[in-house]
């Protein structure tokens, strides 16, 4: 038990320093994927709310930070995101396909936007328009982040059942 606590504790780690140190880095539409969010909605539909909720406090806490915005809009972010992530999961999207996968990337992404942008209202005075329209962007590129991996599993699952 103690092992596998201290695993996820290093992956929460490794991940919010990808995210931090190398995602944020890439030139424009790539810096604005949000792996860890791509990630919290794996963790929710392969291994569960109690497991995303865990990470997404984890996370949400490393972001806290290195952020300028006042503590507690990334942790809030990232736990409302989940929250209603799984409620769409377990009440709308119940088949969980690709696709599912795709649409609740796509609606957590927005939901998470909106989220930080009501923060940033809120706390920031000077709300530029680009803020708002690189929630396009994220949506497609976090989109993307679902559909790789999720295909990898899937060929990676055909080529097993081919060798039996």
């Amino acid at each position: 038990m103690t092992a596998k606590i201290i695993t996820n504790i290093i992956l929460i780690i490794s991940l919010s320093v990808v995210q931090i140190a190398l995602v944020s880095g890439l030139p424009a539409p790539a810096g604005n994927l949000n792996l860890a969010l791509v990630v919290l909605i794996f963790i929710l539909g392969f291994s569960g709310f109690n497991f995303a909720a865990w990470w997404a406090v984890g996370v949400g806490f490393l972001f806290e930070i290195f952020s300028f915005l006042p503590f507690g809009a990334f942790l809030i972010g990232l736990s409302l995101t989940v929250i209603i992530a799984n409620w769409l999961l377990n009440y709308f999207f119940t088949n969980r396909s690709l696709y599912s996968f795709l649409a609740l990337t796509g609606l957590a992404t927005v939901i998470y936007g909106l989220i930080i942008n009501f923060f940033v209202l809120i706390f920031v005075e000077q709300l530029t328009i680009s803020h708002h329209l690189l929630l396009s962007h994220m949506i497609v590129l976090r989109s993307v982040g679902v559909t790789i991996p999720a295909e990898i599993m899937r060929v990676k699952a055909s080529s097993t059942d081919i060798s039996r």
